[in-house]
């Protein structure tokens, strides 16, 4: 069996860019190592509940729509969107105070004005700085081929270029932010895995603009994503080989040739193709899947020093009460116990054990519509927090039993502050460690959101669509147009239109219901 390109990885990010090439009218073939397509944003069904793997809310492009369906609806998918609520989408409580986040720049700007009676000048500054980052990036975005000069290109981001080497940490010193200021700016760190102190600017500015202009959730969640962009490929004569691994990815003399692929049972089959996107994990790509390719030296030691972003503990449950039915708003929340978020990335770094927050949102009250998630009278909820990479922090057999379970008691203590009584409605509940993610989804340290975005691992500093390979392309969270569902789906938009030479993206498209696919000619 050939094909004209071979996808590796049905995450987002592969999918995408094999929804492209095949509309496209490529002859391609997407490779995942799972029964089902979907990658971090796939869904699992336990008991009969439906549970979303790492799509929980996505932000919106140009304050209007979200930012997702610029990539979609060319290719005529045309997914229904719900709102959170835009008078306070993230709710974060303190011991102390409580923040609800709107909707909107200047709205978010008067409710940090009224809490922070004395940090006027420091807010402004500082949103004025992300808005203009933000604004400067996507006016160059969805990326296009057409010839553009570097001067041209610095000119139109001169602000984000001139700020690149700047941290977060070091913008906020600089402004003289109080440490509590500090927290309800960068509230969403959760969504970058990154310390403050060392996370860029430029990506913080990117994240919090991205929601600062909506919050909203795909009805059907992340499987309405999955099963659009897989009938997309199917509807155009593409396919999907699941539940079967690339092993290795085949070079010779005029770049890529193949891959090797073997299923569950250990049958391998030869896929000749001169085109080859991988999606998968940037590590595992270039200390596997390249492993008998000459690839530079200095390729490989650069792949082998990128520090990963941090990964989540994630802990899934079913509450026999039903959250909407008293009257609870579809908004997520954060709880925090302290302002120290560089100590907890620094603890979890080291691999000890600390909690100094949770994440918690409800599917069920973001779609409320959707069967799937729950029965009548119930309420499908998940709480989330950083958590150590170190398999040995996790240990385990019994050790690694009793870690889970104390990082679940945890959890649950802080979201008692947000949802009263949610111990005693428990129905059903499962939990997933960073080692969860490492051994189904082969993230490297664990982390849905590939290499961290520090200075000298963001924008020009990523790994770029196009390798130094002829015919290998790139696409996932570690690359340049970041992690997220947005981030990666766009990464894949790119790969394509570079695999298939397309000279300007995207192209023209009609409207199309959902799963159904046109708008992009071959």
């Amino acid at each position: 069996m050939d094909a004209e390109a071979i996808v590796i990885g049905a995450g987002t990010g592969g999918l995408t860019a094999g929804a492209y090439l095949a509309a496209l009218g490529r002859r391609v073939v997407v490779v995942d190592r799972q029964p089902m397509p979907g990658g971090n944003t796939a869904s699992f069904t336990h008991d009969g509940y439906e549970f979303d793997i790492g799509l929980h809310y996505i932000g919106g492009w140009a304050g209007s729509h979200p930012g997702l369906r610029d990539v979609l609806e060319p290719l005529g998918i045309d997914l229904h969107y719900r709102e959170l609520d835009p008078d306070g989408f993230d709710q974060l409580l303190f011991d102390d105070m409580a923040f609800r986040v709107p909707r909107g720049v200047e709205e978010f700007r008067a409710r940090l004005h009224e809490q922070f009676p004395d940090e006027h000048e420091r807010i402004d500054r500082h949103l004025q700085r992300i808005a203009t980052i933000s604004q400067e990036l996507e006016a160059t975005a969805p990326v296009r081929l057409e010839p553009r000069s570097v001067l041209s290109t610095v000119w139109r981001t001169k602000v984000t270029t001139a700020t690149a080497a700047t941290t977060l940490g070091r913008w906020f010193d600089h402004l003289g932010c109080s440490p509590r200021l500090r927290t309800v700016l960068n509230w969403c760190h959760g969504i970058n895995g990154v310390a403050p102190s060392k996370i860029s600017l430029g990506m913080h500015a990117v994240g919090v603009m991205h929601y600062l202009a909506g919050a909203w959730y795909p009805e059907g969640g992340g499987r309405s994503v999955v099963d659009a962009l897989t009938a997309v490929i199917l509807d155009h004569g593409g396919e999907l080989v699941l539940d079967s691994e690339v092993e290795r990815i085949h070079a010779d003399d005029e770049g890529v040739c193949g891959v090797r692929v073997t299923d569950r049972c250990g049958a391998s089959m030869e896929l000749s193709t001169r085109t080859v996107i991988s999606a998968a994990d940037i590590k595992h790509t270039y200390g596997q899947l390249l492993a008998d390719v000459d690839v530079p030296a200095r390729v490989r030691h650069r792949v082998r020093g990128f520090q990963m972003a941090a990964p989540l503990f994630v802990d899934y449950l079913i509450l026999d009460r039903d959250l909407r039915a008293e009257q609870v708003p579809a908004h997520n929340w954060y709880v925090f116990t302290d302002d120290d978020l560089d100590g907890l990335y620094t603890a979890c770094g080291r691999g000890e054990f600390r909690i100094n927050g949770v994440f918690v949102t409800a599917a069920s009250l973001k779609d409320p519509d959707n069967p799937r998630l729950c029965r009548p009278g119930q309420t499908n909820l998940q709480l989330m927090a950083i958590a150590p990479a170190r398999p040995d922090f996790w240990g385990t057999g019994d050790a690694y039993a009793r870690r889970k379970t104390e990082f679940r008691d945890a959890l649950l203590d802080l979201t008692e502050r947000a949802i009263p009584g949610v111990r005693d409605s428990i129905a059903y509940e499962e939990a997933a460690s960073p080692l969860t993610w490492e051994r189904y989804l082969r993230n490297s340290s664990g982390t849905s959101y590939g290499i961290a975005s520090t200075p000298d691992q963001w924008l020009m500093r990523r790994p770029g669509a196009r390798t130094n390979i002829p015919g290998l392309f790139l696409a996932g969270a570690s690359t340049r147009n970041g992690h997220g569902i947005t981030g990666v789906a766009v990464g894949g938009m790119e790969a394509a239109a570079l695999a298939a030479g397309a000279p300007r993206w995207p192209l023209p498209r009609r409207r199309r219901a959902a799963g159904t696919a046109a708008g992009v000619a071959p």
